[in-house]
């Protein structure tokens, strides 16, 4: 849903802080108006007239243009450039109870429901002009964690950051992005991916069962052996597109410290980079994770980030240093526990202010010398002039592919890398943010194999972040949701 994050900030390694905010599950936008024209949902004439009656049923609120200031705050999403959306309503619920009839409202006015948790869709989908936005903030229950199962069950608005306070004392976690404040609802739904991926798989990989509220009104839980269809596609399938969950169990791992390693190198060397970093991670150790962070402007950057057991980074940086060919500018190696690890990933702070970027993504199948010099390529058409651009290659592989690509709905198993193109533009440079990310997408677009839905882009097809699983991810939809009710910014 991660996505994921603020900006980077440069401070040292053993002030725990690092350069990146680690995009991973924030949002970001394509556009600078509405995000898909087609799927906005206008009320029923009627439906205006009806909010009183839904607000007088639920224990939450109903909060409308009317309202103000609550309703502004409440509209509210991370990525600033959404600030003028318009939606019909804000529902803000308190129980599963309140989802059911809001659903049922929704669904009897002819309503799109626009789930809200976190409130990091990259395409503002959770505050988008017209919808009804079903805030889930006020579920009550939070995280429990089962010491005789060893799973978390949570509420899908939790965000990261509580979430892995709630297991920090058990020694325990599960697989997540870095965003802070990006709900683990969200992530979970579109994959989740991040810096123990490669050792525990995807977010969703770790669900066990979820609670569904369906358009029907019908509540399901959802697991392996109930509803499987369903659950199939809760796991990569994207937030928003079946059904309102309202409580996700997954399963966890033991945690401990780490050694963290950064290497930076010289800008110009980003081709030899990419292609040495490849190539270390694909004989490296599952345990051992790592990413390569590009950025062109007035601060340009090239570094990789691993993370590896205690006492191995050392022996990491030679091999890094050895697959790449370059000495690196500097290098910085720290052991840290868990919790630090989560902090200085999320760039130094658990509640990073919202901010407006555009953003993109492309799933490359092999980062090979060809593919690592179209990736540099891409970057470096951002003009330096207007500022600082960035582009972050997440790996995949390790206990990610141990997962066939049919089996959920997230299909990129068998591919090496994500990449997060990322630029914070000023107001009067955003036509030209979009016009750079459509040529990075260009750039690299033989290498592409698709996009990561949890990086949604707008007027973007829906076959481009599910491949060959679209075909039965849109006969899931036509099941629980034949009349289009859920809305997630994603086109079907």
């Amino acid at each position: 849903m991660t996505t994921n994050r603020g900006r980077p900030l440069t401070l040292p390694l053993n002030k725990g802080i690092s350069r990146q905010t680690f995009l991973r599950g924030a949002v970001s936008a394509l556009a600078t108006g509405a995000v898909f024209g087609t799927a906005r949902a206008a009320a029923d004439p009627g439906a205006t007239s009806g909010w009183g009656g839904l607000g007088s049923s639920i224990r939450g609120s109903v909060l409308l243009p009317a309202n103000g200031t609550q309703f502004a705050t409440g509209k509210q999403v991370f990525n600033s450039l959404y600030a003028g959306s318009n939606p019909a309503a804000v529902v803000t619920v308190s129980s599963q109870d309140d989802v059911r009839k809001a659903v049922a409202f929704a669904t009897a006015n002819k309503l799109k429901v626009a789930p809200r948790g976190g409130g990091h869709s990259y395409v503002g989908a959770s505050s988008t002009t017209g919808t009804m936005v079903l805030d889930l903030r006020g579920l009550p229950g939070g995280a429990n964690f089962d010491s005789g199962s060893g799973n978390v069950t949570v509420t899908p608005a939790t965000n990261i950051y509580a979430l892995h306070q709630a297991l920090a004392s058990a020694g325990r976690a599960i697989a997540t992005g870095t965003g802070p404040t990006v709900g683990i609802g969200g992530l979970a739904l579109g994959g989740g991916l991040g810096a123990d991926s490669r050792h525990a798989g995807l977010t969703c990989d770790a669900l066990q069962s979820a609670t569904v509220v369906l358009p029907s009104g019908d509540v399901v839980t959802v697991s392996a052996g109930s509803n499987p269809d369903l659950f199939w596609a809760l796991r990569g399938g994207g937030g928003g597109n079946f059904g309102v969950t309202t409580s996700m169990t997954f399963s966890t791992f033991a945690t401990g410290d780490v050694d963290l390693v950064r290497l930076d190198f010289p800008p110009a060397s980003a081709v030899q980079v990419l292609a040495g970093w490849q190539s270390w991670l694909a004989g490296a150790d599952r345990n051992t994770w790592g990413m390569v962070d590009l950025s062109v402007g007035a601060n340009p950057n090239c570094h990789v980030l691993a993370t590896c057991p205690v006492g191995a980074g050392p022996g990491v940086a030679d091999a890094i240093k050895a697959a790449v060919g370059l000495p690196p500018s500097a290098v910085q190696n720290s052991t840290m526990g868990h919790m630090d690890l989560v902090m200085y990933l999320a760039g130094g702070s658990s509640t990073p202010a919202p901010r407006g970027f555009v953003a993109g993504s492309d799933v490359i199948t092999t980062v090979d010398s060809a593919a690592a010099h179209a990736i540099a390529t891409g970057i470096g058409q951002w003009p330096a002039a207007a500022g600082n651009a960035s582009v972050l290659v997440d790996p995949l592989g390790g206990a990610v592919s141990d997962v066939a690509a049919a089996d959920s709905a997230f299909p990129w198993r068998q591919q090496a890398a994500v990449l997060q193109w990322y630029v914070e533009p000023a107001g009067n440079q955003i036509v030209a943010a979009n016009k750079w990310l459509s040529s990075a997408h260009h750039a690299v677009q033989q290498y592409s194999a698709g996009g990561y839905v949890n990086y949604l882009e707008a007027n973007t097809p829906a076959s481009r972040f599910f491949g060959s699983n679209l075909s039965r991810m849109s006969a899931v939809r036509q099941k629980y949701d034949p009349n289009g009710i859920m809305f997630s910014g994603l086109n079907f």
